[in-house]
């Protein structure tokens, strides 16, 4: 034991003590940094979750641009099947108001009509058009034999488009009672419960007053006829109510988080909202839409030959059943690049608007078809707006229920709750989940708040204070390194106790000033931890306030539709009956 060199000894203890120093050193640094860092802590929650907003409607602008990506290249593709699989039945279509307008100036040789006729029949031959132009062909020329021929091979193809075609070709020679024989004809092979979509033409004729005295009286007491009787049905009453509540319903806008950034961060109640800040828009949408068309004036044709052509030209490009199933592909991927990307929006709307391209339809629910989608009806403003005329009690009854269903689910006040994840202070002092809601009065709420950041702030002191429990380890090491120590005789007993005491002693300084920093630090922040939470509780109040000011405005619009419903000529088809 005398072999000691104390000059080591004393440079362990001198090393032991600058180690101590720098430690100390580094615990004062680390407690001054501790104060910025808080500081920090509520600028990086807000940037995080603007970061994690951003992202994800980058994600969604990403999906929504692909999605009409791909729409437009399916669009073109359909067109493009379309062109090619029917694209020989535009040549008949054209050739059949050629004909006519040639017969009216008489610059055309029958043998030229007659030629160019039967060659569409060999191209063409299941077309229903192309002997239906055949027979035109040979009645201009008065073969009577190839005339009556050609009408029956055309009949038995499409007796109802052949019968409404002649109708319209007499109407157009001003031969009134040739076109009423075969207005007859064509509503005798109709059923009033399984119309086709050429009806529409019928609707335009009625318009225009295009049949005469004695056609536009047999097409409207047919017309009343059949409503009545189909209005006798309460199902067929409530699908024309529901057609119409699904047209104010697609009007919606579209309304994102952006506009109301802390409902939608801290309020389960906000997709309520949202949706009914939605179907509330839709009415200033839909006031929009029809009022435009009740100030509309339809164009006045010069004579009605151009009347009839026009009439005409519908009927023979707008209605062949063969052609749907690729119209309604276009019809959803038109509607994709309309609602930008929006798939759910876009099969909604695309679901809604192929209605109208169906190929047996009741009147009702054709003329209603007329009144919510003229263009797939090849129909004129006039003629929707005669159908609208004819549905207002639908329309009508429509808003209410519309607006009833968004009103019963309009929540009176929203809830709010504040995770652990709100605030960076809520992550790092353990907070737990607080919930409130905006019907409590805001001094009752925030006092809560208040309370609930005390009991947060006790509990982080209570799991982080130093306890004396601490030096349990660090004695029972030293007690363990002195005894191992103290084989080699008591100096070197007393040598470890120093060392190892000194080592445990350090340690458990650092601990309790670690404990006690973080002790500090959770007391200094709480005031800020509490107004952070409670700017956020605030600011989502006032957003509620916002969104019901929005949604009262929106949902007042209702008043403005039904005066205009009200205004709107009323066209009385037949009886109203709507299920109770």
């Amino acid at each position: 034991m005398a072999d000691i060199d104390i000059n080591s000894l004393n440079r362990v203890f001198d090393d032991m003590h600058s180690h101590m120093s720098r430690i100390q050193g580094d615990i004062e640094e680390v407690h001054n940094n501790v104060g910025v860092i808080a500081r920090d802590l509520s600028t990086t929650t807000t940037e995080l979750r603007e970061l994690r907003q951003e992202f994800q409607e980058f994600v969604t602008t990403a999906q929504r641009v692909a999605n009409v990506q791909r729409s437009e290249t399916k669009l073109g593709n359909l067109k493009g099947d379309l062109e090619r699989e029917f694209g020989h039945y535009s040549i008949v279509r054209r050739s059949s108001i050629g004909t006519l307008q040639a017969f009216d100036v008489g610059n055309v040789s029958d043998k030229t009509v007659q030629q160019i006729s039967e060659e569409l029949m060999i191209q063409t031959p299941r077309y229903w058009l192309a002997p239906a132009l055949v027979g035109l062909a040979a009645w201009s020329r008065d073969d009577k034999s190839l005339s009556d021929k050609s009408v029956d091979a055309a009949f038995s193809r499409d007796k109802a488009k052949t019968s409404l075609f002649f109708a319209l070709v007499l109407r157009r020679q001003g031969r009134l009672d040739a076109a009423t024989r075969w207005l007859r004809h064509y509503f005798a092979s109709l059923d009033p419960r399984n119309l086709s979509r050429e009806f529409g033409v019928v609707l335009e004729s009625v318009a225009g007053n295009a049949f005469g005295p004695a056609g536009q009286e047999l097409v409207i007491d047919k017309l009343v006829e059949w409503t009545d009787l189909l209005r006798e049905d309460e199902t067929i009453v409530e699908e024309q109510v529901a057609n119409w509540r699904t047209e104010i319903a697609v009007q919606r806008g579209v309304v994102n988080g952006g506009l109301f950034p802390r409902m939608a961060a801290f309020s389960p109640t906000w997709d309520r909202v949202k949706d009914g800040l939605e179907h509330a828009s839709a009415l200033e949408n839909v006031r929009v839409k029809y009022q435009a068309v009740f100030d509309s004036t339809p164009s006045l044709k010069s004579s009605l030959e151009d009347q009839m052509d026009d009439i005409l030209e519908t009927l023979v490009t707008e209605y062949d059943g063969e052609e749907l199933p690729l119209r309604r592909e276009i019809v959803f991927h038109e509607a994709v690049l309309e609602h930008d990307g929006d798939m759910a929006r876009a099969r909604e709307s695309a679901d809604f608007t192929v209605e109208a391209l169906e190929e047996g339809m009741d009147a009702a629910s054709l003329v209603t078809q007329a009144a919510l989608h003229p263009d797939l009806m090849g129909i004129g403003v006039a003629t929707q707006k005669l159908s609208i005329g004819a549905g207002k009690q639908d329309f009508e009854l429509a808003t209410g229920r519309y607006t009833q269903e968004y009103r019963a689910a309009w929540p009176s006040s929203v809830d709010i709750v504040l995770d652990s994840a709100h605030s960076n202070y809520a992550t790092a002092l353990g907070f737990g989940t607080w919930r409130s809601n905006s019907s409590t009065p805001e001094a009752v709420a925030e006092k809560a708040l208040s309370a609930e950041w005390d009991r947060v702030i006790t509990g982080f002191i209570e799991a982080n204070r130093f306890k004396l429990t601490a030096i349990i380890v660090p004695a029972l090491i030293t007690v363990g390194v002195s005894l191992l120590f103290a084989l080699g005789g008591v100096l070197w007993f007393f040598i470890g106790l120093v060392l190892a005491g000194g080592i445990s002693t350090l340690l458990v300084l650092r601990r309790k000033r670690k404990a006690d920093a973080a002790v500090a630090e959770a007391q200094r922040n709480r005031d800020a931890a509490f107004a952070v939470s409670r700017d956020i509780y605030r600011e989502l109040t006032a957003e509620w306030v916002d969104a019901r000011i929005l949604y009262s405005e929106q949902d007042g619009t209702e008043a403005d539709v039904l005066r205009l419903i009200e205004a709107w000529p009323a066209i009385n088809l037949g009886k109203t009956v709507v299920a109770e």
